[in-house]
């Protein structure tokens, strides 16, 4: 008789261990991995071609069938299962740049994908110089002396 093999998420969410989450990230990873698509020659005769499936964190969440909050919930655990959890989370970054640098994946998507799921590495820095010509400067200087003696004028009642 052929054994079963269970799949899908354990009953409770305390069942998740760092070794269950390496194995489930891995079939994940190798489904993805796994995927292809049919083209056609010239001859109208098809062939199966390699065609990955992008690594994505909503992907692999469905996938385990936990939400997003649950596994960034993992990322901030100070254990075994949150440090495996940020290593899933580097690679499928790290898929995410490869294949936007390769260019297999669309860039601009790639970086809205990397500002939305790991806004605290990349995100855009706004600069802005904030400057006063000398004119305005001086204009300034001038407000405030005259502001200074009106209001020193209306305390001794001048």
């Amino acid at each position: 008789m052929e054994k079963k093999t269970k799949r899908g998420r354990p009953r409770l969410a305390k069942n998740w261990t760092a070794e269950l989450l390496a194995e489930r990230s891995r079939e994940y990873f190798d489904k993805c991995d796994a995927r292809t698509k049919t083209e056609y020659d010239k001859d109208g005769c098809g062939y199966e071609v390699a065609n990955p499936e992008p690594y994505s964190i909503e992907g692999l969440c469905v996938y385990l069938d936990i939400t997003r909050r649950e596994f960034d919930g993992w990322r901030k655990r100070k254990d075994a299962l949150g440090e495996r959890a940020e290593k899933v989370h580097l690679k499928i970054t790290a898929n995410r740049i490869t294949g936007a640098l390769d260019g297999k994946q669309n860039p601009s998507f790639a970086q809205f994908m990397l500002k939305n799921n790991a806004a605290e590495h990349y995100r855009e820095k706004v600069e802005v110089e904030n400057t006063v010509s000398e004119r305005a400067a001086n204009m300034f200087d001038e407000w405030s002396k005259q502001w200074a003696k009106l209001n020193s004028a209306a305390r001794n009642g001048d």
